[in-house]
């Protein structure tokens, strides 16, 4: 494909009768109204991710907006952010999911804005994390996001998960384990520091707490739920979710491991998904992982749907199309996850309180890894 030419950011872009341009603040209810009326509208779509970003965050957002150029209807949003990490240079990238738009030509619209929003900042690559295409990437990579059907009754749900993950429910529910639901998120800040010691463990450095309080004001509480994992009367982990109509999206997780906890993972879990259940929730997200992860096993065990879910990158000049769209194992690739690996361990042997310190200043730029 060539290079698209620079485009006027104060300007519309008509392309196939959909006209693109920046969303400004003034846009946002009406950004937010129509996610709420899309039923494949995902977690990220939410129009308060636009404050989240530019009040917590070293990044600037572009959120796109598309409008039918006949009827003035709103057609399509897809959320962007600007980067300017020395860890991966400056790049442009979407929020989870990408584009939302039922029409084709309004998808097709969209992302030739974004690309020409690229070259226009001097973005070295856009990144689409998920979401409808034109056209696959330049590089693709493969992430598996695990759904669970939870349109169905409790029991049936029960009955569907394996025997052994039933047995762990069970043993944990015998233990001192119990999981409350913080409907008012006073115990956000509490959450926080167990999952900054959770993250640190598996070498990633964490968002600050800012980010968090910023969640909680732009997307308001009625679109999150927090539940707190206790034993007795100690907080040992828990999961926040971010909810859309009919789909909950389980998004920062955390339980502290120990030997007397060792089933609190899967009383969580069950609780989850019969909560989503029990409201009217049709879709359960538990989130993407890796291929190959530990994270992707656990997951299994609740027998939801995997879905392949790829990350696509646009550069400016085009690659030779034997070259276009590299899988995850690609040797390049798996060269540079050896190099990211050896980085992760040597953050998991840091001391907590500097990986606190110094996490949340590597996360303003890359707020979504």
């Amino acid at each position: 494909m060539p290079a698209t030419a620079p485009i006027d950011l104060s300007t519309n872009q008509t392309h196939a009768n959909v006209r693109v341009r920046l969303a400004k603040d003034a846009d946002l209810p009406a950004w937010q109204r129509f996610v709420d009326r899309t039923p494949q509208a995902g977690c990220m779509h939410h129009a308060g991710w636009y404050k989240v970003l530019r009040d917590s965050c070293w990044v600037k957002p572009y959120f796109l907006i598309a409008k039918d150029a006949r009827s003035g209807e709103l057609a399509g949003v897809l959320p962007l952010y600007h980067s300017r990490s020395p860890l991966t240079g400056s790049h442009l990238s979407s929020l989870g999911d990408g584009v939302l738009a039922e029409e084709q030509s309004t998808v097709a619209a969209l992302l030739e804005f974004a690309r020409s929003l690229r070259d226009s900042i001097g973005a070295k690559f856009l990144q689409l994390r998920g979401g409808p295409l034109d056209h696959p990437g330049d590089e693709a990579f493969m992430t598996i996001r695990t759904l669970i059907n939870t349109s169905q009754p409790p029991e049936v749900l029960w009955a569907a998960i394996q025997r052994k993950t039933r047995w762990a429910i069970r043993q944990a529910e015998k233990t001192a384990i119990r999981i409350e639901d913080d409907a008012a998120l006073a115990g956000l800040d509490d959450f926080y520091w167990t999952y900054a010691e959770h993250v640190r463990k598996f070498g990633t450095p964490v968002m600050g707490i800012g980010f968090f309080h910023a969640i909680r004001t732009h997307l308001g509480p009625h679109r999150l739920r927090l539940y707190s994992v206790k034993e007795g009367q100690r907080l040992i982990g828990g999961m926040l979710c971010i909810l859309n109509r009919g789909r909950w999206t389980a998004c920062y997780g955390a339980v502290r491991p120990s030997q007397e906890t060792d089933f609190a993972n899967y009383l969580l879990y069950w609780h989850m998904i019969r909560d989503a259940s029990t409201c009217g929730a049709s879709t359960l997200d538990l989130g993407r992982s890796a291929p190959e992860s530990n994270v992707r096993l656990f997951k299994r065990k609740w027998r939801g749907k995997e879905i392949e879910v790829a990350y696509h990158r646009y550069f400016p000049c085009s690659r030779s199309p034997s070259n276009r769209s590299r899988s995850h194992n690609d040797p390049a690739r798996d060269s540079l996850k050896r190099h990211k690996g050896r980085l992760y361990r040597l953050w998991s042997r840091l001391p907590l309180p500097l990986c606190n310190s110094l996490g949340p200043l590597i996360r303003k730029q890359l707020p979504f890894m």
